[in-house]
């Protein structure tokens, strides 16, 4: 007689979730999901303890105590504790009779015991309802066969199953030490909790972002948002075998990942350590295939009520949020605003200024890894990669090297703003000095670690020296002189109406070095020589990043004779990086030299730090304009033999080879600070 297959197992699902109050709802969710993270990346004493939290917030008669129960039980199964399962389960069927979770779960577990008559009576109920499935009919054949030769263990476990496994365990054998090398990475990327899924529909592909605790309606609500046009739907994926396999719920999902996980796994073990290394979790291929709508698998009745359970939940704290508002008299505001908004406006304006797709790279990268992994048996191993991956890796390390440094000169001119913010508003060097250095150890942090990928790496070896000297004069007290506002092009007050560029330029040029010898005027013996240490060490790495700059104008003048893109972009009139460390480190002389007479030390002393740093300017081939202007803002200029204002020879050649060439605006003044105006280049890389 053909069994008679009941509508669900189910009993009906309340009309709504156990009454929690806000605040504890929101703590079970938290520790709910917590659990969930923990399961997936297999720390299954941590989900315990977890789950254990979570359902003693919960009413004796609440149905959300069946989830956590059937949760437990998937912990025990894990840890092979099979009674504690099989106890586990048949109190979630205390709560929710005909769980089909349960049922599953505890059919697993007493089949693990032996128990092979007492899992055929909870597969059988099963197999009785509409969820019955071809695995699940699998399972009843091999427990009846168990059953009747009176529990052989041999059929605990189909024959092709146990030979897959042989398989299985010799091919991780031979593959053991790269797996285990990607063992700690990929547990890494599962503890995440997330992962990508590209869904096609014809020849149109998306991404879809899941997290592991994502129920099979979520996936489908997800999806459906990406396809808001395709109607009903089926979802597939491509399993091991080959095979289009339809996703009916949360197991199937989670089955798909196993084996995608495995997939990789074994071509780890094939390759060795020349494999591909797990970078980012690999997406998962679903394919979206339309159809009747009575075809769309409708979602378990338990995940439809968790889910119904998750929203209600969110909708409370949402609710109390927003009733917290409304008292303090404000509005009401969702919580997702409060996450990182400014990612999202800053994206909507990127697609408004290049017409690019934010997360296009996301596809490109997709798809670069799919051809990656068809072509590495072949090249991997040739010799001719050995120099490409020599040269990857160098790029790669540089590309850290320059992120950790332009890392640490955001900190390094948030200091410096802090400084000038200071100045203008006329506080005292004390109040923000701690700031400041806070802002400064943080910048130092990054260029340490940029020259620990790169020890030559002349953008940080500049920055460091700038950054150190910059602490010496913190530490001698000087607090930096406020610029004087600069006008804009056609814009004058009625001070300067009637005034010409020029002059402009040159009476804000005189307010510089009068602020700045104000600010000299500050400075105490005892502070100067208290920043004499910081001083020498940041001569130190002066000297560091004058000793690396050959290497890299060596570079460049190899990039130009190749006639590179890069070369042919360059300024010909750029300085090389030579001439810009010993500008670099002129100027910290210059300055000290500045520091040193205003405190009233021998003139020997300043004297000889401002002829050393004029040698250095000269030998960087600055004009000769430039290193007079800066010798008059020195405080000690009375006193120096600055030589008469003379045509410079490359200007006195090209004004008589171009008699009729239209003249060039008056440059600026540099301010008092040597020669500012020269700043380091960033090394092309």
């Amino acid at each position: 007689m053909a069994k008679t297959k009941s509508k669900s197992p189910a009993k009906p699902a309340p009309a709504a979730p156990a009454n929690l109050d806000a605040e504890v709802a929101k703590k079970f969710v938290e520790l709910k999901t917590e659990g969930n993270q923990a399961f997936a990346r297999g720390d299954y004493a941590k989900a315990l303890n977890v789950y254990e939290d979570a359902i003693k917030l919960l009413p004796t008669n609440a149905p959300e105590r069946a989830d956590i129960y059937n949760n437990k039980a998937a912990c025990f199964i894990g840890q092979k504790r099979y009674k504690e399962a099989v106890k586990e389960c048949t109190s979630a069927l205390e709560v929710a009779p005909n769980s089909v979770r349960a049922l599953q779960r505890r059919a697993k577990a007493f089949e693990q015991q032996g128990l092979f008559k007492e899992a055929l009576a909870d597969v059988t109920a099963i197999n009785k309802t509409d969820l019955a499935s071809p695995e699940t009919q699998e399972q009843e054949r091999r427990l009846r066969e168990a059953a009747a030769r009176g529990g052989a263990a041999a059929a605990a476990r189909p024959r092709s199953a146990v030979a897959a496994g042989a398989r299985g365990a010799g091919a991780a054998a031979a593959g053991a030490g790269a797996a285990a090398a990607q063992n700690n990475k990929l547990q890494n990327l599962l503890q995440q909790g997330v992962f990508v899924a590209k869904a096609t529909l014809g020849d149109d592909t998306k991404l879809v972002h899941l997290s592991l605790s994502n129920s099979y309606a979520d996936v489908l609500a997800a999806v459906q948002l990406k396809f808001p046009s395709a109607g009903p739907f089926l979802l597939k994926y491509v399993d091991k075998n080959g095979d289009l396999i339809t996703l009916t719920c949360k197991a199937d999902m989670h089955v798909a990942l196993g084996e995608l996980v495995q997939q990789y796994q074994r071509q780890v073990q094939g390759q060795g350590a020349h494999g591909p290394k797990l970078t980012s979790f690999p997406p998962l291929k679903l394919i979206v295939q339309p159809c009747a709508e009575a075809d769309v698998p409708k979602p378990p009745v338990e995940e439809e009520l968790e889910r119904a359970q998750m929203m209600a939940m969110q909708k409370a704290q949402l609710a109390a949020a927003q009733a917290k508002v409304a008292e303090a008299g404000g509005a009401a505001e969702p919580e997702a605003a409060h996450m990182d908004s400014w990612i999202m406006d800053f994206a909507q304006l990127f697609v408004q200024q290049t017409g690019l797709e934010p997360d296009k790279h996301i596809d490109l990268h997709n798809m670069g890894w799919d051809a990656v992994t068809k072509a590495l048996d072949n090249t991997l191993h040739a010799e001719a990669a050995a120099p490409l991956f020599a040269k990857a890796r160098d790029s790669f390390r540089d590309v850290a090297a320059t992120g950790l440094t332009g890392w640490g000169q955001v900190h390094q001119l948030q200091g410096n703003r802090l400084l000038e913010a200071a100045g203008r508003a006329g506080k005292k060097l004390e109040e923000v000095k701690a700031a400041v250095e806070a802002e400064f150890a943080e910048a130092e942090k990054r260029y340490t670690e940029a020259l620990s990928y790169s020890p030559d790496f002349f953008d940080a070896a500049a920055n460091m020296c700038q950054l150190v000297f910059e602490r010496a004069k913190l530490a001698a007290g000087l607090m930096p002189a406020p610029e004087p506002e600069k006008k804009a092009d056609g814009e004058a007050n009625g001070k300067d109406a009637g005034k010409g560029q020029e002059q402009v330029a040159a009476e804000q040029a005189e307010a510089a070095a009068a602020a700045t010898k104000a600010a000299l005027a500050s400075l105490t013996a005892a502070g100067v020589e208290g920043a004499k240490a910081l001083y020498g060490s940041a001569m130190t790495w002066a000297d560091k990043a004058v000793a690396l700059a050959p290497k890299h104008d060596e570079a460049q003048a190899a990039r130009v004779a190749e006639g590179s893109a890069a070369a042919a972009g360059a300024n010909p009139g750029e300085f090389s990086f030579k001439a810009q460390a010993l500008v670099l480190k002129g100027n910290f002389m210059y300055e000290w030299s500045q520091m040193l007479a205003a405190v009233g030390r021998a003139e020997s002393e300043w004297r000889s730090e401002l002829d050393a740093a004029q040698a250095l300017f000269r030998e960087a081939g600055c004009p000769e304009k430039d290193i007079r202007t800066a010798l008059r803002n020195h405080l000690k200029a009375p006193e120096l033999n600055i030589p008469a204002e003379e045509e410079e020879p490359a200007a006195k050649e090209a004004a008589e080879a171009k008699p009729a060439a239209k003249e060039e605006p008056a440059e600026e003044k540099p301010k008092a600070k040597g020669l500012p105006s020269l700043e380091v280049k960033k090394a092309k890389k």
